[in-house]
């Protein structure tokens, strides 16, 4: 037999996705917690219930920053950059560490991951090449 669905209740015949907020941003978004209705059907409301959750669980990480500026406690942020930030930043790193393996001189052991050491050698067969 299947257990619970998390987030999912019944109201009066019909289903609604259920999230709970914590205390900090309890203030800001005024409720104890967030319902969104779902409709009457058992398998629509599984369907629809992952979105729900999501769109509830961005209203309170929206209220989370609000709540710290007034508290003396500060949270980090749940993501501090943009995913284009992100992807800019790993890219940027990926190029210093291929400038990086280029520019070595022919005998120089590698700085980066030792890459050299990893196929077997310590470069001296690349000298005679």
């Amino acid at each position: 037999m299947a257990g619970k669905v998390r987030h999912l209740v019944t109201r009066s015949g019909r289903y609604h996705a259920r999230l709970v907020v914590s205390k900090e941003p309890r203030g800001i978004v005024g409720k104890t917690e967030l319902r969104t209705p779902l409709g009457g059907e058992y398998r629509q409301a599984l369907e629809a219930l992952p979105g729900a959750v999501a769109q509830l669980r961005h209203q309170v990480a929206r209220a989370e920053p609000k709540a710290g500026a007034g508290g003396t406690t500060t949270a980090p942020a749940r993501s501090p950059l943009a995913p284009d930030q992100i992807a800019y930043s790993h890219y940027m790193q990926r190029l210093e560490f291929d400038d990086d393996l280029r520019n070595e001189g022919p005998g120089d052991p590698p700085s980066g991951c030792g890459r050299m050491n990893q196929a077997g050698g310590d470069g001296a067969h690349l000298m005679r090449l």
